[in-house]
């Protein structure tokens, strides 16, 4: 399982330099509230939200196999003799479950305040989004 982040994604759009005159319930007459770039309020800090996304791959490729390294030889050499003879090469690796190492990412991510809100594949990535509030 390998991780690519793309840190944060914008919170907001641009303030467009214009502004809107327009009465609103609470609001007195001939107040102006800024406008994003979309015609939207633009809502003060503490209302925001930023937002982080992780694509994860699924590893598919695995270490190389003594065995088939025999089979390719036609027998000739066993695969014991291929494993201790190249040991770099075809050593096995132990690695957490891959549930333990998402596990441990998800709980670094809500140490800093993020909470994840949605899984997505886009294509063959699984897509993590996650959101917290922005900080000031």
């Amino acid at each position: 399982m390998s991780w690519s982040t793309r840190q944060p994604l914008a919170t907001h759009t641009p303030e467009e330099p214009h502004q809107h005159e327009e009465k609103t319930e609470g609001s007195r007459p001939g107040s102006v509230e800024p406008l994003d770039a979309l015609g939207g309020s633009v809502l003060p800090d503490h209302e925001r939200w930023e937002y982080c996304v992780i694509h994860v791959n699924e590893e598919t490729s695995q270490q190389p196999s003594a065995t088939a390294a025999s089979e390719k030889l036609g027998g000739s050499m066993s695969p014991d003799f291929i494993e201790r003879q190249f040991p770099n090469q075809y050593k096995r690796k132990s690695s957490p479950h891959p549930a333990e190492q998402l596990g441990r990412f998800l709980n670094k991510m809500g140490s800093k305040g993020w909470m994840l809100t949605n899984i997505t594949s886009l294509g063959p990535l699984q897509m993590y989004i996650f959101r917290r509030r922005k900080l000031q």
